[in-house]
């Protein structure tokens, strides 16, 4: 079985996590594992403009790389033949 979900991606590619570091806060994984992951884009899409209002720091890369947008990713279960 393959499961699908929407993550938050940055150029890199890096990926929109959380972590607890005294605080709750966002931060950018390479690990697609740690990426939040959302149901549907538009899920994904309104928490990334949130976030990116709420923390407009997080999200200073775009100018000179790129912005971060919405992409479905797939994990395939373990020992699966991927096709």
């Amino acid at each position: 079985m393959t499961d699908f979900a929407w993550l938050i991606e940055a150029p890199g590619p890096h990926y929109l996590g959380t972590r607890t570091l005294g605080v709750h806060e966002f931060f950018w994984t390479t690990d697609a594992n740690r990426a939040v992951r959302f149901v549907s884009r538009e899920a994904a899409d309104g928490v990334m403009m949130a976030v990116r209002h709420m923390v407009p720091a997080l999200f200073a890369f775009a100018v000179t790389l790129g912005d971060a947008r919405p992409v479905e990713h797939g994990w395939s279960a373990a020992g699966e033949d991927e096709r």
